[in-house]
């Protein structure tokens, strides 16, 4: 038995798969033809766009945004820049000059300070092995058709590989990096697959075909497991199931605690088709719908009506819930090729979501027009991501009553008492949180960024993941300020991060107040069941020993424990 760091609960049993990375050796012979050489560079980098560019249409929610983000890098002429002239100017063959070009870029990402950039440079690696590819006319493992209960295996999964899945035929994934915040993690956990990272050395001990059984909650790996093995993995596996099958009694529950607090269990979405899972799964809400599909899937600025038409299908769909669509957060790691953004060396502290739509109205008054107009047939609410200042959002609102005259002198139907929120996911705000709630309607912590920002790592940083942690006291005590500041205005306060779904989390978050979980829709039956066992007065003493102390790791080992306890 080997172990490894378990990452996506659940029991994988079947057949090994080895995703090869093999490099194919290259000669820096030159070439006689050179301009017909750079076409012929040019048509396998299309292809290759082309190839993305289907898979992506297949996507929805993060991993849509995340191969979006992908696709604008592949697409970004500064890519190409040096291979081009490695083939215009010195007469280098394709290949060879696609393996030092892109080498230049991804030299220079690795360089950044900004970690999240920094981490790029192996997004830069894999688009340069899928160019190679096309040069060489090398056929690619077909990720897409797998045999059934196959364990994928391999140093580790890029993104556009992780993109590609037919995860009907996945039911392990073991990778030797990798950690608990990489996106191979978050996808496993989003579609229940389970998954092992940082099991290093695993290749040297696993072939192709081989019988393999997984633990994904406890990072056990099992090579030719016995037959003792696989009785006790399968009776893990029922239990496991059949807890899922007992979920379903919970989707029309109240989300209640067994003392009568009630909140609210919301879900994240994406796209307009991810509502299909909402309504299965029983939400109360949408907590977080990310407007930003309809920018990064289009060439160009959608139009008012193109906004407009989803944002209303997507209302319509969810019939008397409240739906909070989040407004254009573009920057940090998502670029918008036709906006001309300039490269800059953090955009994570940069020129991002409300502060592009402060900076350039005429684009935000495009989304405000269609999302006013669609709140005539829901509940729509509107939030602000990114904000850190009172004068931002004083800014927003004015802007926004602009907008409302508009529609009137123009006689569109809106709801002109709709609520305006923010999200709190700059340490300044939390800080702020008292003065903040008096401006608006209602918060939403975000905490993915919340985290990243306030304790300085990159969640996707293979080297640092330990320290990106929702556990730390500083991140727990800025959330209370976010709670605390909106209840003292009689705001609400929801949250829209990954630990809103954590099961360890639950009770703290239940002691601190919070009104509204809002997740991923396959985690929202799990959490209501949680917090239905809880009791709010229990979870309130536990708060307050969290909040006394001092590490990451004595408040996670507290709220595990507790855990346990209730399970």
């Amino acid at each position: 038995m080997f172990i490894g760091k378990g990452v996506s609960k659940g029991i994988g049993i079947g057949y090994a798969k080895i995703l090869k990375n093999d490099e194919i050796k290259l000669t820096n012979f030159k070439v006689d033809d050179k301009e017909n050489e750079l076409k012929y560079f040019r048509k396998c980098l299309n292809d290759v766009v082309k190839d993305t560019q289907n898979v992506v249409e297949k996507l929805s929610g993060t991993e849509a945004d995340i191969m979006n983000a992908y696709l604008m890098i592949l697409q970004d002429p500064t890519l190409t820049t040096e291979t081009e002239r490695l083939i215009q100017e010195e007469g280098y063959n394709a290949g060879y000059a696609t393996k030092i070009g892109f080498e230049t870029v991804e030299e220079v990402f690795k360089n950044m300070d900004d970690e999240y950039m920094s981490a790029r440079a192996s997004d830069i690696e894999d688009m340069k092995k899928r160019v190679i590819n096309k040069i060489a006319n090398k056929s690619e493992l077909d990720l897409s058709n797998l045999p059934e209960n196959t364990i994928l295996i391999g140093t580790d999964i890029s993104t556009s590989d992780t993109a590609k899945l037919n995860l009907n035929s996945i039911a392990g994934i073991i990778i030797e990096n990798g950690s608990e915040n990489s996106h191979v993690s978050i996808m496993a956990r989003t579609h229940e697959i389970p998954a092992i990272v940082g099991a290093k050395n695993i290749l040297k001990e696993i072939k192709d075909d081989m019988y393999i059984a997984l633990n994904g909650e406890t990072g056990e790996i099992y090579v030719n497991p016995s037959n003792e093995q696989i009785k006790n993995l399968t009776n893990i596996k029922k239990e496991l199931e059949t807890e899922k099958e007992e979920l379903v009694k919970y989707k029309d529950k109240e989300t209640i605690t067994k003392d009568g607090y009630k909140t609210e269990v919301f879900a994240n979405i994406g796209t307009p088709k991810d509502m299909d899972k909402v309504l299965e799964n029983g939400a109360e809400g949408i907590g977080l719908f990310r407007s930003e599909f309809l920018y990064m899937d289009s060439d160009s600025m959608p139009t008012e009506e193109e906004q407009f038409n989803a944002y209303k299908e997507v209302l319509e769909k969810a019939g008397d819930r409240q739906v909070i669509i989040r407004t254009l957060d573009i920057g940090g790691d998502k670029d918008l090729k036709y906006l001309n953004l300039e490269k800059e060396d953090n955009p994570f502290l940069g020129y991002r979501a409300i502060r592009i739509c402060l900076r350039e109205p005429e684009i935000f008054k495009i989304q405000l027009r269609a999302l006013l107009r669609a709140s005539a047939y829901g509940k729509l609410s509107i939030m602000l991501p990114m904000i850190s200042s009172i004068t931002e959002i004083r800014d927003a609102k004015k802007i926004i009553e602009e907008v409302k005259q508009e529609l009137k002198d123009r006689k569109e139907k809106f709801d002109e008492n709709i609520k305006v929120g923010i999200m709190i996911e700059i340490p300044a705000a939390a800080i702020m949180a008292e003065d903040l709630a008096k401006e608006c309607d209602f918060f939403s912590i975000g905490t993915n960024d919340l985290i990243q920002y306030t304790v300085a790592v990159e969640r996707g940083n293979e080297k640092i993941s330990d320290l990106y942690t929702k556990f730390h006291p500083a991140v727990i005590r800025l959330i209370k300020m976010a709670i605390d500041g909106a209840h003292k205005s009689n705001k609400f306060c929801g949250m829209c991060g990954e630990a809103a779904a954590d099961e360890r989390f639950i009770p703290l978050l239940i002691g601190l107040g919070l009104d509204e979980f809002s997740m991923n829709p396959t985690k929202m039956l799990n959490a209501r069941k949680m917090i239905r066992n809880l009791n709010r007065e229990d979870c309130k003493k536990i708060t307050e020993e969290i909040m006394q102390m001092e590490t990451a790791q004595e408040i996670k080992q507290r709220l595990t424990d507790y855990k346990n306890s209730i399970n």
